[in-house]
């Protein structure tokens, strides 16, 4: 046996293990600091707000990451600006403020359309500051404008134009947030002098159920809609801002905790979010915490 060859081999053996080392420990995943602390989640005040929170801090556990909600706020994107969030989960239109330029977005009818959303989102993780905007979702509770079948026959409304022809003849009733840009929408789509009334958000769906010679505003993920037949404009959603639920991060949530958030936000379609507004939006319905432990029913259905 030739020594010297014997040796070159097995200096080269060894040289070549110490690189394949090096390589695979270039490719060993990070560590992942958010697991040494508990991430924090600001959500909304609307129940399936608050189910789908329990949703993503379900799915961070399950990936071995401590999570807790805070109280529901009516902004929750100003909790993680404040630092007292670590996840802040509510609908895209909300973070304009957290844009340079939040006018060069939406631009000349103000209102933010689903495209001018991931231009929004663009410009968030553009600015590279602390917060991160992550996947916007597939569901839209955006409102819309929604009559009975019958009211929608009797003045001959099946579009956009057909509504403002008809626009002497109707009521749109609305909530309080949505009443006046909605009024200046009208006037520039061709409606004179459009009748818009006013009405607390949580009785709209009960004046859908007994208008006349009207149009009622609900959100798009609203399960009244669809369940007890009611009518959809089609295009009405252009009098509103589109409203896909967005999720931004600060930095102490790492690569693997964002990954594993974008994939339940990429689950949440528009009839994922009408099932889930089903289950606990009904005065006995299902409690947010109930309705997240059903997460997969929701997205199978």
């Amino acid at each position: 046996m030739n020594l010297r060859n014997s040796i070159t081999v097995g200096t080269l053996s060894a040289a070549l293990l110490l690189t394949l080392s090096a390589c695979t420990e270039d490719e060993t995943p990070t560590t992942e600091p958010s697991k040494e602390i508990t991430l924090r989640i600001a959500a909304g005040t609307q129940p399936a707000d608050q189910a789908l929170a329990h949703v993503y801090a379900n799915a961070l556990k399950a990936e071995g990451y401590k999570a807790s909600l805070n109280e529901p706020a009516a902004n929750p994107y100003q909790q993680i600006v404040d630092g007292k969030a670590d996840l802040a989960l509510d609908q895209a239109a909300k973070a304009l403020s957290l844009a340079a330029d939040p006018a060069a977005i939406t631009g000349e009818d103000q209102l933010l359309s689903a495209e001018e959303s991931q231009s929004l989102r663009s410009a968030i993780n553009d600015a590279e500051g602390k917060v991160t905007a992550l996947e916007l979702s597939p569901a839209d509770a955006g409102k819309i404008l929604v009559m009975s079948q019958a009211q929608a026959t009797l003045h001959k409304v099946d579009s956009v134009e057909t509504l403002i022809a008809a626009c002497a003849d109707l009521t749109i009733i609305s909530d309080e947030a949505s009443s006046e840009s909605l009024k200046t929408a009208l006037k520039d789509a061709g409606c004179e002098k459009p009748k818009v009334v006013e009405e607390q958000t949580a009785k709209l769906a009960g004046k859908l159920r007994t208008s006349v010679d009207s149009a009622v505003v609900l959100s798009a993920g609203n399960a009244v809609i669809s369940d007890e037949g009611f009518y959809t404009i089609p295009g009405s959603a252009s009098f509103f801002n589109a409203e896909n639920y967005m999720l931004l991060a600060d930095d102490d949530v790492d690569d693997k905790a964002r990954a594993q958030l974008d994939s339940i936000t990429g689950e949440f379609s528009q009839q994922s979010l009408v099932d889930l507004n089903r289950m606990v939006s009904q005065e006995d319905g299902l409690s947010p915490e109930q309705a997240a432990a059903r997460w997969e029913w929701i997205i199978e259905e």
